[in-house]
């Protein structure tokens, strides 16, 4: 397994374990991105709201153009609550740090907004869509994952 990946493995499982181990109130959530087209990438990520409500995104991709610059991504969502992958119905975004694809084609990144930015996770379902990178900086969609949540420290 590439290091990168058993980064994002460990640390995902880190933060899930401290988190139940302290029976906090903290949302995750998660999602296999899959490709869109003929783009060949795929990848996961990982979304943390932390107890004091910070969002922290941990997001890895595979399939890149290896050393193709950088990769726009965010998760898009909506006031009707009901964004989703297949329709692209998302017209709203929080934005994440770009992926930038290695020598391998691979990418990993970690974001974090604070609560001050973001006071509450969007409400309804969401998605983590990643953006070619031409023939525009921010090009269509590449890659992309409905999000499911998972509830820790819920009596």
């Amino acid at each position: 397994m590439n290091r990168k990946w058993m980064f994002l493995a460990i640390t995902s499982l880190l933060a899930v374990g401290a988190l139940a181990a302290h029976d906090t109130k903290a949302d995750v959530r998660y999602t296999d991105l899959s490709a869109m087209g003929n783009s060949g990438v795929k990848g996961s990520a990982v979304l943390i709201t932390l107890p004091n409500g910070d969002l922290e995104v941990w997001l890895r991709l595979e399939g890149l153009k290896p050393n193709s610059g950088m990769y726009a991504n965010h998760i898009h969502f909506n006031d009707a609550g009901d964004a989703n992958c297949k329709a692209q119905n998302g017209n709203k975004i929080l934005g994440l740090k770009d992926a930038m694809a290695g020598p391998d084609g691979t990418a990993l990144t970690y974001t974090r907004i604070p609560a001050a930015q973001v006071p509450t996770y969007p409400k309804g379902t969401t998605y983590v869509n990643v953006h070619a990178n031409s023939p525009q900086a921010v090009g269509p969609s590449i890659s992309c994952g409905d999000v499911l949540t998972i509830k820790l420290g819920q009596r």
